[in-house]
């Protein structure tokens, strides 16, 4: 897909993706200057931070298809697996059972509660993290060998401009490869 419009202008989701890469890896670095609170607390804001960072070079990781699987994969287990985490941390105090990672979610224990608010840092969390993933699935498909089949040009005859280009190329006694 190209970033740019025929006029020159780019595209809108390629503006919405750099505003939010700057956006997240703004807040991320601002909360990690402004003081830490803890492990979980840095590890957020650093996931957020480099988040935002790939975000703002995706046009130059130039992830596949297994990147973006892996990044939605992420994404969805790292969701569920934290709401298997029964936790005694910060927020949703007033409910025996929270559950959440990083931030808890879910309060149980008298009936179903959930906040929208740590949800949806949650879920920033966990698109980051999903992120992170993309660029080490697209760091090892750089390292695989080439996956496409060779292809044997043994009977291949050149046409057209071929022949010329040759010819030209192996006379020594002109400039610029015939051209005077």
């Amino acid at each position: 897909m190209d970033a740019e419009r025929d006029d020159g202008w780019p595209s809108i989701p390629t503006v919405l993706r750099v505003m939010t890469g700057w956006f997240l890896s703004g807040v991320g670095l601002l909360d990690l200057a402004t003081g830490a609170d803890g492990i979980v607390f840095v590890v957020f804001h650093v996931a957020v931070t480099l988040g935002g960072a790939v975000l703002l070079g995706l046009h130059r990781i130039r992830p596949s298809r297994a990147g973006y699987l892996t990044a939605g994969l992420i994404t969805v287990a790292g969701l569920g697996a934290g709401l298997l985490v029964d936790t005694d941390r910060c927020c949703l105090a007033d409910h025996p059972q929270r559950r959440g990672f990083p931030f808890p979610l879910l309060g149980l224990g008298d009936g179903v509660h959930a906040d929208l608010r740590y949800l949806g840092a949650d879920l920033v969390f966990w698109l980051c993290a999903g992120l992170l993933a993309m660029v080490v699935v697209r760091a090892v498909e750089k390292q695989m060998p080439e996956r496409r089949t060779p292809v044997d040009l043994t009977g291949y005859v050149g046409r057209h401009a071929e022949p010329h280009a040759y010819v030209a190329q192996h006379r020594a006694d002109e400039n610029v490869g015939g051209l005077t």
